[in-house]
């Protein structure tokens, strides 16, 4: 899988601007606040149809326009090509083509593109909130499986309508009838949506492992674990029938805290390494190289799943990393897109397709 083409028009800083990439290696470089991570982010708005920084689609129309915001990507598959073109009008409503087509969810952009997104905020990735860590599995998991996407999306939906239910009928007889015409399909969308998370896991478990074992010289031995109240990680019959059971134990803690205390949005993932639980007790080099190691891992897993190399995006990171990790990573984009963001990118020696990004506008250095 790789992009050909990325063209934006009032996106963010940029008026106008587009980039051709290569097939390997890309690097965009200029200064901080010229809009190298605004680029990266309309690759990232074409992959999932959300910004990896806004949560408002209006947010990312240039301030000068009045007109909204458009971003157009070709990219180039084993067996297709596709152009994706996204519009934002002013009042901040997306609408999404496909290959000129308009789509009606936002679940037929899952997998046309797929990226494995990687920055800053990414490192925080282990020593944030398990929202974080359940995050990065849902963003994988939705690019692989449109299944995965709307059942996410379900639950989402009918979790908000239970802890509305639980607030509203707080200390009403009518509670526990009402929740049991909730119940059933939010835990039918619960049971796949664990199920798939820890059958990604232990996937990308051994592979994460092996990379983990490079980085760190043999040190350290990384482990993967998904963590969810009294669910057995079997099939999804079985996990069906444990989530029911909870629900059913919790009701009176449920209807007294008015939400809803555990499921899939509570969920969390362990990583360790030699024995150590890396979210609370490791160091700040020791979450990095974790880090690191599950995106690397990621890269691999995306391509045994899929059949084709995710689209990688390197925004700003390199200068996150030491030498051994820098090299390591670069090592690992071998066969892979890549994109990179930085400040400084004489570090980066590989032969690339160079970019300079300034006066809000893309500049194709000559070779």
């Amino acid at each position: 899988m790789k992009i050909n083409r990325i063209a934006v028009t009032n996106f963010l800083s940029y008026p106008r601007a587009q980039a051709v990439f290569g097939d390997s290696l890309n690097i965009l470089s200029g200064k901080n606040a010229t809009g190298k991570t605004n680029l990266a982010d309309g690759v990232y708005y074409c992959s999932i149809g959300r910004s990896s920084r806004h949560n408002k689609d209006k947010e990312l129309i240039n301030w000068d326009s009045k007109t909204g915001a458009r971003v157009t990507l070709t990219l180039e598959k084993r067996f297709s090509n596709h152009e994706i073109d996204i519009h934002i009008d002013a009042f901040g409503k997306k609408r999404i083509l496909i290959d000129g087509m308009p789509i009606k969810r936002i679940g037929e952009l899952m997998g046309v593109l797929n990226v494995v997104f990687f920055s800053p905020e990414e490192i925080k990735l282990i020593k944030e909130s398990p929202q974080d860590r359940r995050r990065f599995l849902d963003i994988s998991l939705s690019q692989q499986s449109k299944r995965y996407f709307y059942a996410l999306v379900k639950y989402n939906k009918l979790l908000a309508q239970r802890n509305k239910v639980l607030k509203d009928y707080s200390g009403s007889e009518n509670l526990k009838s009402l929740l049991n015409l909730i119940d059933p399909e939010l835990i039918k969308n619960a049971s796949l949506i664990i199920y798939e998370r820890a059958k990604f896991l232990n996937e990308l478990e051994p592979i994460a492992k092996a990379k983990h074992t490079v980085l760190t010289g043999g040190q350290e031995e990384l482990a993967l674990s998904y963590e969810t109240e009294e669910v057995p990680l079997a099939e999804v019959s079985q996990i069906e029938t444990a989530i029911k059971a909870v629900f059913e134990k919790n009701f009176l803690t449920d209807a007294r805290r008015e939400f809803t205390t555990a499921g899939a949005h509570r969920d969390d993932v362990k990583i360790s390494a030699n024995g150590i639980d890396l979210r609370k007790y490791g160091s700040q080099g020791q979450q990095r190289s974790a880090v690191l190691s599950l995106k690397l891992a990621e890269i691999a897993l995306f391509k045994q799943r899929t059949g084709e190399s995710p689209v990688l995006i390197l925004d700003d990171v390199l200068s996150e990393l030491d030498g051994a990790r820098q090299t390591a990573l670069l090592k690992a984009t071998e066969g892979t897109q890549t994109i990179i963001t930085a400040t400084d990118a004489t570090q980066i020696t590989a032969p690339a397709k160079r970019f300079v990004v300034k006066d809000r506008d893309i500049y194709e250095q000559n070779p």
